[in-house]
């Protein structure tokens, strides 16, 4: 089996998911679908940085920065994420009050996106803040990682979501499912980059209820994420004005929360 160097590979991933983030940002094609892009490689970096936690490589700076970016970002895509869902929902119930509901969300979700790039057209300024990530990262020493570090960063992701799902068991607030949730698919992107870091790592830290596998935390992310979503478009149709049969959404909601997602 060919050697891998952690430090290098890790430099290489760090690398393309910068390339990933400003791509998507930048102009052209769909501005929704571009941001859930952007967000999605923001994770994936931050997850590999926090990875690296314990290493010789100062990665505080540029993770700060991805944060904030990721947070910046949230507000458009949890707009279009209301939309989405609301849309799934209409499609198995077509005779319910869907239509009027979906045009709010429509509208609440493009007024976001006006906002956005209204205080920073096409993106520009977030585009030149990831290229300062990428200079802050491209300066670490990334030769210092070493195999046993990246190991221990795994197991320690690994029992954190131990330790986040046990919370949510005990006390199933939307913050406690909510926090179970990302560490969950912060596991389940650092397991998918492990083979590129460890070659002969042939079994990931074990992890109740998602198995500790790619596609079982995959799986165990997306229905906490449907919950979440449903969660927060409740919330939007309980307060929108001017819904008719309020009662039936919300039960239809609600029912499709005791079901797996589809």
């Amino acid at each position: 089996m060919q050697s891998v160097v952690p430090g290098s590979a890790a430099h290489a991933l760090a690398r393309q998911a910068c390339r990933d983030i400003e791509q998507a940002l930048s102009p052209g094609g769909d501005a929704h679908e571009s941001v859930h892009a952007a967000r999605k490689a923001i994770r994936r970096l931050r997850a590999l940085l926090a990875l690296l936690e314990r290493t010789d490589l100062a990665l505080g700076d540029a993770d700060a920065m991805l944060r904030r970016l990721g947070d910046g970002l949230s507000g458009l895509r949890d707009a279009h994420v209301a939309v989405e869902t609301a849309a799934l929902l209409a499609a198995r119930a077509p005779t319910a009050p869907w239509p009027y509901v979906i045009g709010r969300l429509q509208a609440r979700r493009d007024a976001w996106l006006r906002r956005a790039l209204a205080g920073d057209p096409a993106f520009g300024r977030r585009r030149d803040r990831v290229r300062r990530v990428g200079a802050l990262l491209d300066a670490q020493p990334w030769a210092a990682i070493t195999l046993s570090q990246v190991r221990a960063g795994l197991a320690r992701s690994a029992n954190r979501v131990r330790k986040a799902e046990r919370r949510a068991h005990r006390h199933p607030e939307p913050e406690r499912l909510h926090r179970w949730r990302r560490k969950v698919r912060r596991l389940r992107m650092q397991v998918e980059a492990m083979p590129h870091l460890d070659a002969h790592l042939l079994k990931v830290p074990h992890v109740r209820g998602g198995g500790g596998e790619a596609k079982a935390l995959h799986q165990l992310s997306t229905q906490l994420g449907w919950q979440q979503d449903l969660r927060m478009l409740r919330n939007l149709v309980r307060v929108m004005p001017g819904v008719t049969d309020r009662r039936q959404l919300l039960a239809q909601i609600d029912q499709a929360r005791s079901r797996p997602v589809a």
